[in-house]
């Protein structure tokens, strides 16, 4: 199957002197468009699954946790729970994956609304749910499932019509290559088992995604991210259609690769001039899943929707993670919340699926925007953000309390003679007061049989006023120009990230710097 690999990776070597098209630097990869698919898809489902799903407790950094910081905690479990002389390999013949049917996994994504799906090739712990050549008798066909993992999700995600692509830790938290790599400068991890690797999956499997992590403790010099996404961009098989995250190097996450990511849970709450996405878990305390896991850590249908209007609003995608157990079962719980949401979704597609941020993103905490246009020819597909026009743009307002008394105001709303409201999902108009300079509304006349949600509600707005605000453009700005361009340009998309942004990777900073003073220590003691 992979009999290839070897030999792609002896060509790659040559490709720096013969690339076509992007060349193998920041500059020059960063120049590449995002695909349209990724902007218009806005929702997504992650899936952190491996052998962390066995033992099941704290999280998916449970061997970390336990063999790489010695919690106490995690000693205690596995003292408690297991066999004395217990190793982290053991655990992966309890990988069964003896409930795993993807067709019904797939199902499940895909009715939660997602329009495109990641799946953890392989996490920190090196395990691969394929069978990589470069992971004996360490991935999902020689050890526990026996099975390939990932064709399954990829062959049933596919079926769904949802995008496809994985997730791929750069880095192995014990593996004996990396180890001594930190110990003597050398790159023979990189050379001989992760980069054939991103090769593998990228030939064999064809992600429209590749989600990288576990980049913090090495330059991207060191990963050779530069070359692999030149490769990908120029020769791979998806190199039409791939989008790829930020996470490359150290220090390169928030400024160089295709979507930015600065930390998990990001939520800038206003526009960015580049694409970003949220990853954020069901579970809040985890990534895997737990066994201890309770109710109210689970994310609410209010939370759900809540993070989903704040970050298409300001230009970003819902990345949603849910950790199947060891069975390749998504528990109820799981299973309940994301059917919900996707019948939420389903009754508000037109205000999120192929959607622009708008020139405003929110009014309050509890209204946020996103926009369409009726006609977008002359629009590059790239934009950032709609402008409005008053027969062209069509406003769509989430409104994530519904007050049965009082009058609601959307002060970014200017009205015209023909503004329209009217509550997605339903035919029923929403009356407004005229004659103001914004939008003023009173639901409390329509009955709440008429709502197609109790939890929020989203409005649609037709003929309101045009307008040549910039939302890109900082408050000291004019705002004189008719001639607003319509899109992120290149140069605002490569300057340098300020405030939030910055906090956010000083914040992943502060946790990688951490990590990595532990692993050097865990090194020095391979030493004595």
């Amino acid at each position: 199957m992979f009999a290839i690999a070897g030999l792609l990776v002896i060509l790659f070597c040559s490709f720096q002197a013969v690339l076509s098209g992007y060349k193998p630097d920041w500059a020059s990869i960063d120049s590449r468009p995002l695909p349209v698919w990724y902007d218009e898809a806005k929702f997504g489902i992650f899936s952190h699954w491996g052998v962390y799903s066995v033992p099941a407790f704290g999280s998916e950094w449970f061997w970390w946790y336990w063999k790489g910081q010695h919690d106490p905690k995690y000693e205690q479990f596995v003292e408690k729970h297991y066999p004395n002389g217990t190793t982290y390999a053991d655990f992966a013949k309890f990988f069964t994956a003896a409930d795993f049917d993807a067709n019904n996994y797939a199902e499940i994504v895909k009715a939660s609304g997602a329009r495109y799906f990641v799946l953890t090739s392989k996490h920190h712990e090196g395990f691969t749910l394929w069978p990589s050549t470069t992971s004996w008798n360490w991935n999902a066909v020689d050890v526990g499932p026996h099975r390939d993992l990932v064709k399954a999700f990829s062959e049933a995600t596919r079926a769904q019509n949802v995008h496809f692509g994985l997730y791929f830790s750069l880095f192995d938290w014990f593996h004996p290559l990396y180890l001594n790599d930190i110990k003597t400068h050398r790159t023979d991890f990189v050379q001989s088992v992760s980069f054939p690797q991103l090769l593998e999956i990228v030939n064999e499997y064809h992600p429209e995604v590749i989600w990288s992590d576990g980049d913090w403790e090495q330059p991207d010099t060191y990963w050779r991210s530069k070359e692999f996404l030149a490769w990908l961009y120029n020769e791979s098989p998806v190199k039409e259609k791939v989008v790829v995250n930020d996470r490359w190097g150290r220090g390169i996450s928030g400024k160089h690769g295709g979507f930015l990511t600065y930390q998990d849970h990001y939520d800038p709450g206003r526009l960015l001039s580049r694409k970003w996405e949220n990853c954020l878990t069901l579970d809040k305390r985890s990534w895997g899943y737990r066994r201890y896991l309770k109710p109210s850590d689970v994310l609410s249908l209010a939370e759900l929707i809540s993070q989903l209007a704040r970050t298409i609003s300001c230009g970003g995608n819902m990345l949603l993670n849910v950790g199947p157990d060891h069975t390749g079962r998504i528990v109820p719980i799981f299973e309940q919340r994301l059917r919900e949401f996707g019948q939420w979704v389903t009754r508000n597609t037109e205000a999120i699926y192929g959607s622009k941020a708008w020139v405003h993103q929110s009014d309050g905490p509890t209204i946020w925007y996103t926009s369409q246009m009726r006609n977008s020819t002359e629009l590059s597909p790239h934009r950032m953000y709609n402008p409005q026009e008053t027969f062209n743009t069509i406003v769509y307002a989430f409104m994530l309390s519904i007050p049965r008394t009082g009058r609601i105001k959307f002060p970014s709303v200017h009205l015209t003679d023909k503004t329209v409201v009217s509550i997605v999902g339903t035919s029923t108009k929403v009356p407004y007061k005229k004659g103001e300079t914004s939008l003023s509304v009173d639901i409390s006349g329509i009955p709440w049989q008429d709502l197609p949600s109790t939890v929020s509600i989203v409005l649609k707005i037709e003929f309101a006023a045009s307008s040549q605000i910039n939302p890109l453009r900082t408050a000291t700005e004019s705002d004189s120009s008719g001639d607003d361009d319509d899109a992120s340009s290149i140069e605002e998309a490569n300057n340098a990230v300020s405030g939030k942004e910055n906090s956010a990777l000083r914040t992943r900073g502060q946790d990688e710097g951490r990590r990595y003073g532990q692993m050097m220590e865990l090194v020095s003691a391979t030493d004595e």
